[in-house]
């Protein structure tokens, strides 16, 4: 079957991409739920008569889980109630933005519970579920994103 493209113009496309994304990304920061350890331990002491002294306390440590990717960060103003493909519900745009990143970001964001993604300094929550953006050999992930206030 005879291509409209030929696999030159393909992987100059592909390398555009790649180049577009490079000259636009910026440092995002996914926060993740923190990982929580449970300490427990024995006091064995005597305290007093009718105490057999043996008491267990338990302690939760939160471990913090956060990391750094590039994304290409567009944010939307001036428009009103819009359409969303991926969710497929209106929702007010003020306060969205659109993040496009790789596949790696991707696999972060959708693995475990995130909390939030910090972008300039604001934090914000996804609301899509990443939509897969196709450029012949480069794949990269679009994701929406609500300002959390």
């Amino acid at each position: 079957m005879a291509s409209f493209l030929s696999s030159a113009d393909e992987s100059w496309f592909a390398g555009a991409a790649d180049t577009w994304f490079d000259t636009f990304k910026r440092i995002i920061t996914i926060h993740k739920e923190p990982l929580q350890t449970i300490k427990t331990s024995t006091n064995t002491q005597l305290f007093g008569y009718g105490q057999n002294g043996q008491t267990t306390t338990q302690e939760i440590e939160y471990t913090p889980r956060n990391q750094s990717f590039e994304a290409v960060v567009k944010y939307k103003s001036n428009q009103e109630l819009e359409l969303l493909g991926d969710i497929k519900a209106y929702a007010p745009d003020n306060n969205l933005v659109t993040i496009i990143v790789k596949s790696t970001a991707r696999d972060y964001i959708t693995k475990d519970k995130t909390e939030k993604i910090v972008i300039d300094g604001r934090s914000f929550n996804p609301i899509s579920n990443g939509t897969l953006k196709y450029y012949f050999s480069t794949t990269y992930y679009e994701f929406t994103l609500q300002e959390i206030t």
